[in-house]
């Protein structure tokens, strides 16, 4: 992953001298979300999503055309690097080291701990099709962790940061994840957006609260009592689990 940071790095940081960094690498990811969406995907770009396109045309609009297309080769490198080192995180990487640097406690969790904690949360799951939270998932990676395992699996990350939820979104369609991403604060539950990821064939699709899992019914960890309750009822629901 280091020569494709190190690229990504140089290409923002030629944004960043003209523009403030931090609002330049968020325009990137709303690029790539706009850009992801199931209506362009399904219609090969002969439909258009009005709310999207609105999106798309207000972001790019303090951009020349010359830095558009820089833009575009950081999306180029996202992609690359997901290609060759699936599931890693360089969106996450990139924020930490380049625009918080720590600032704020916002330090993500090693890829090695979140491999770990995956293994632990996982074991003894078999099948496929079980739904997998992370409560405050910053850039979704302790989730990547838990696609290393198995990633037919269905994936959902909450964050009440609008970058680290967009960071979620990007990296679950590059690596192919089904599930939700939700920008909402997990302990209010107060919901600002989401979106649902390769739900309904491939492609993001920005959601409403009432359209989110995650929001009306948020997974839980299976305990004593929840075992209780679901032997009194007559189909037991999807397995669920929650990473933390």
């Amino acid at each position: 992953m280091t020569d494709y940071f190190n690229e990504l790095t140089k290409q923002m940081n030629q944004l960043g001298r003209r523009y403030d960094l931090a609002r330049v690498f968020n325009d990137l990811l709303t690029m790539g979300i706009c850009s992801y969406h199931s209506t362009n995907i399904k219609s090969r770009l002969q439909e258009k999503d009005e709310v999207n396109e609105r999106l798309y045309l207000e972001t790019i609009k303090p951009y020349k055309k010359e830095e558009l297309e820089e833009f575009t080769k950081a999306l180029s490198l996202i992609q690359l690097n997901v290609y060759e080192n699936q599931y890693s995180d360089i969106l996450g990487e990139f924020f930490m080291q380049q625009i918080t640097r720590g600032q704020n406690g916002q330090y993500f969790t090693p890829e090695p701990v979140c491999d770990m904690m995956a293994k632990i949360n996982l074991e003894g799951i078999e099948g496929e099709g079980k739904r997998i939270q992370d409560p405050a998932c910053g850039s979704g990676r302790m989730l990547l962790s838990a696609a290393k395992i198995n990633h037919r699996n269905y994936f959902y990350g909450a964050d009440n940061s609008s970058t680290c939820a967009k960071m979620a979104t990007l990296n679950f369609f590059l690596n192919g994840l089904k599930g939700e991403v939700a920008w909402m604060n997990s302990l209010s539950m107060e919901w600002f957006g989401g979106w649902h990821i390769n739900m309904n064939g491939l492609g993001i699709t920005p959601i409403e609260k009432e359209q989110s899992q995650l929001w009306l019914e948020p997974p839980k960890i299976k305990t004593p009592e929840f075992d209780k309750k679901v032997q009194a009822k007559t189909t037991e629901p999807p397995h669920q689990l929650t990473l933390f």
